[in-house]
């Protein structure tokens, strides 16, 4: 196993590292659609794997077949999504929890930066009880450029006041590792087994969230 640089600063992506999303999202995404009678692939859904809020809307849209105006189809889906009571503890991933308390234990500083909302992140989180391990919280819908650019990234280093050495990213998205590449931040990847997402460009990839600890 190859050792990184010694890291003091650990960077989560939320959707797919700490929570077992993605699928979550998709039968969502496939059901609404279903009520406007537009049938969806998973394939189809796999493209909104990783991308900002800004992106997610861009491509649904795409797939709404001009029923109505974009304006009017965003209110729809957003009304669908805020009549749904996700469980975000049922789906959190295993060993995450361990990991955090290990990381704070041993008086790393967590960050997380995720393309979701500030309001779906601010409520995985709380619901799930593990908001308060993390020093910093950031949304990609607060920047300009959504991943794979490495605005984010690159906006947590100097937030947190670390070097890029310093810093470990965990991540599961083709664009949140390129996000990580295009950084210069050493990043690993938690192992896809259902999606085909290509992760061949993470310094490592591990089967559990634990595993990081080896790297550390």
């Amino acid at each position: 196993m190859m050792k990184m640089n010694k890291k003091n600063t650990i960077i989560f992506d939320m959707d797919g590292v700490i929570f077992d999303s993605e699928a979550t999202y998709m039968q969502e995404l496939i059901e609404f659609f279903k009520m406007y009678d537009i049938d969806l692939t998973i394939d189809e859904c796999q493209k909104v794997i990783g991308v900002d809020s800004r992106l997610f809307n861009d491509i649904v849209y795409s797939w709404w077949q001009n029923k109505t105006s974009k304006d009017e189809f965003i209110i729809l889906l957003n009304h669908y999504y805020d009549s749904i009571e996700r469980d975000y503890k049922a789906i959190l991933k295993p060993y995450v929890v361990s990991l955090l308390e290990y990381l704070k234990e041993n008086h790393y500083k967590i960050a997380l930066a995720s393309s979701s909302s500030e309001r779906l992140i601010d409520k995985a989180l709380t619901t799930s009880g593990i908001i308060d391990y993390f020093d910093l919280i950031t949304s990609g819908n607060s920047f300009k450029q959504s991943k794979p650019h490495p605005e984010i990234y690159l906006y947590v280093i100097e937030k947190l006041h670390i070097t890029k050495k310093e810093a470990l990213i965990i991540e599961d998205s083709t664009p949140g590792i390129q996000a990580a590449i295009n950084a210069g931040i050493d990043v690993i990847a938690v192992k896809d087994d259902r999606f085909s997402i290509d992760q061949s460009q993470a310094n490592h990839i591990i089967g559990d969230i634990i595993d990081v600890k080896k790297y550390i």
